[in-house]
């Protein structure tokens, strides 16, 4: 590891210097705060490429009825997760394990649309100029594991 990438873990804090040293992440011993996980502008999630490797990105993130949704188009975390629904957010070099229940009723992806429009105002409006519930090919719902 250099030296940038340790000074970088160690002003991080020590979980991350942790997750940074091994090159491994710790499953969270509790539940994901999602009031604290909503107030981000985006999360990280990981899902696994077909060589096995994990794939971190960092995605828009919004609440829906007590649950974390996301939306996307055609990229390879979503294949990944069509191959295996199986989806952790990483925070503060934590996973939460989750699964993935893919929405393709209107009425849902509205929805989602809706909560994306509220958390993400004029940002949505100028990318996502579609119709609600038309905005990305493939919309999601975190279900714990």
């Amino acid at each position: 590891m250099s030296l940038g990438i340790k000074a970088l873990c160690i002003a991080i804090g020590a979980t991350t210097l942790l997750a940074c040293a091994t090159g491994t992440t710790r499953v969270a011993p509790a539940a994901l705060d999602w009031d604290s996980a909503d107030e981000r502008w985006s999360i990280h999630v990981v899902t696994v490429d077909e060589d096995g490797a994990d794939r971190v990105t960092r995605i828009w993130m919004a609440m829906h009825d007590g649950d974390g949704v996301f939306r996307t188009n055609d990229s390879r975390w979503w294949a990944n997760l069509s191959r295996d629904a199986r989806i952790r957010v990483r925070t503060n070099g934590l996973d939460h394990p989750f699964s993935v229940e893919f929405v393709d009723d209107a009425p849902g992806r509205v929805a989602i649309d809706e909560v994306f429009l509220q958390k993400y105002g004029g940002w949505e409006k100028v990318m996502f100029s579609q119709a609600r519930g038309e905005t990305h090919d493939h919309y999601g719902r975190l279900v714990a594991d």
